[in-house]
């Protein structure tokens, strides 16, 4: 038992195995190309499917017989037949099918089948999917309006499409799954024949019509119908067009001669000005994906572009380093520093209360004095790391940094301790600020037009630009 099993197995493989060898031998061989004369109709608007098959002489095509829709969205208008073409190895078939659709948005055909016959082997050769987008267009733009009148006299009554709407809402769904085909047929008969009964007695009661053909001919017909009867039959009848129409009567309603019965947008001979229609979102939407699809390599090589010279210009920038040269200041650093110290003095902001003020200003024109003076960046160290800058180079005497360590520790404790500084401390500070200034500042020779330059610019390092800088600042030093 287990080997038949075994067996069988193994004939299921290899039959699967050579239906696909022979599916792709065949799909290799064959080519099918489906396309519309146009992919965006206006509701309604007709145009043509252009099928074109190429295989090789050995094989044989069978189009698909399709009847009245190519989907449920697109519907034939006239299949016309096809077209052999007989190359020296190929067999082209051409067939073209006229279409339209009033489904408006976009309606997608899967694919269009074609059967390969090769002896006795058949296969299917699938089409690309296929799209066609259906504009709307506004009625009362191009239909003008047209008022019907009642030119007898009678009651109103209206078609009843063989009660197929009734019937459908009158029998349940478990009803309509549970028995055959052929039992739900005999319902529906039987519930048609109770309805045709109801509604002849009620037209009867209601119009005086007795005509059993009359009645059936008014229940056969379509919802749009419009009847005007009278117990000598059916006097007129009109179609009432859709639900765009304004109707103003009522079934069983009592009309009169010349009453308005209701108005009609009479359809006019479409123009081509129906066809400019306005783009809407979904048409514009559509637009866009046909094209991303058909030139996504495009937009790809767009957005690589785009990101290099983000990078260029953004990051690589970032991260160059500057080209740093100096030039003179307008003062010598003491100078400024001596004069900043002198105004602190002066102002004794400290006697107001103000000693916190007090001590950031001293240190902050020492810190600047430190950097105009050193090109030490004293403003963005702490008191700690600047004090061990001045420790490892050994740029300060130890007088100098005793001076300096006062400053600055006295400082940080009234900040960021909240200590009170008594007055000769703050006597101490102001005079240990002028102190350090003049025991480190820069001796400058007279008339000499060499000068060190302290202040820093910092720039890109494009050598022109460099090259131009330093030119005009060594000609403003031989001005000086």
């Amino acid at each position: 038992m287990r080997k038949i099993v075994i067996r069988y197995k193994r004939e299921g493989i290899l039959t699967i195995l050579m239906l696909f060898v022979v599916f792709m031998a065949f799909s290799q061989e064959c080519y099918v190309e489906a396309n519309f004369d146009k992919d965006t109709i206006v509701l309604g608007e007709q145009t043509e499917l252009h099928l074109k098959v190429k295989l090789p002489k050995n094989l044989e095509l069978i189009f698909p017989e399709y009847k009245d829709t190519l989907s449920s969205e697109v519907e034939i208008i006239l299949n016309k037949e096809h077209t052999l073409i007989n190359d020296d190895s190929y067999k082209i078939y051409q067939k073209d099918i006229l279409i339209t659709s009033f489904d408006t948005g976009l309606n997608v055909i899967p694919f269009v089948p074609v059967k390969i016959v090769q002896n006795s082997d058949t296969s299917i050769c699938l089409s690309e999917e296929l799209k066609i987008f259906v504009k709307p267009y506004v009625l009362l733009d191009t239909i003008p309006v047209d008022t019907i009148y009642s030119n007898r006299s009678g009651f109103v009554t209206f078609g009843k499409n063989g009660f197929e709407k009734e019937i459908e809402q009158y029998i349940p769904d478990s009803i309509k799954q549970s028995v055959s085909t052929d039992s739900l047929n005999l319902i529906k008969e039987s519930l048609k024949e109770q309805m045709l009964q109801l509604f002849s007695s009620e037209l009867t009661k209601n119009t005086g019509l007795y005509n059993q053909e009359e009645i059936l001919k008014i229940a056969e017909a379509s919802a749009q119908k419009l009847f005007i009867v009278d117990k000598g039959g059916i006097q007129e009848d009109f179609i009432v067009a859709g639900s765009v129409d304004t109707v103003f009567v009522q079934e069983n309603q009592q009309v009169q001669q010349g009453m308005p019965l209701f108005t009609l947008y009479q359809i006019v001979d479409i123009s081509e000005d129906i066809y400019d229609t306005p783009l809407n979102l979904a048409e514009i939407w559509y637009y866009i994906k046909i094209y991303f699809k058909k030139y996504w390599w495009i937009l790809l090589s767009v957005l690589i572009v785009a990101f290099g010279l983000v990078y260029l210009l953004v990051f690589y920038r970032k991260g160059k380093k500057p080209v740093i040269f100096k030039v003179k200041p307008d003062l010598p650093a003491h100078v400024i520093a001596l004069n900043e110290l002198e105004r602190i003095r002066r102002e004794k902001i400290w006697s107001r209360g103000q000693i916190k003020e007090f001590h950031v200003q001293v240190t902050d024109t020492i810190r600047e004095y430190i950097d105009n003076r050193f090109g030490i960046y004293a403003m963005e160290m702490t008191s700690s790391e600047l004090l061990e800058t001045f420790n490892i180079n050994n740029t300060l005497k130890d007088i100098e940094l005793v001076k300096l360590r006062q400053m600055l520790e006295l400082a940080d404790a009234v900040k960021f301790a909240k200590y009170e500084a008594l007055q000769n401390e703050n006597d101490l500070s102001i005079s240990n600020a002028f102190d350090f200034v003049e025991l480190t500042k820069e001796i400058i020779v007279e008339n000499s037009k060499e000068q060190k330059l302290e202040a820093e610019i910092e720039i890109d390092s494009d050598e022109s630009i460099i090259d131009e800088d330093i030119s005009e600042d060594k000609n403003k030093i031989e001005d000086e």
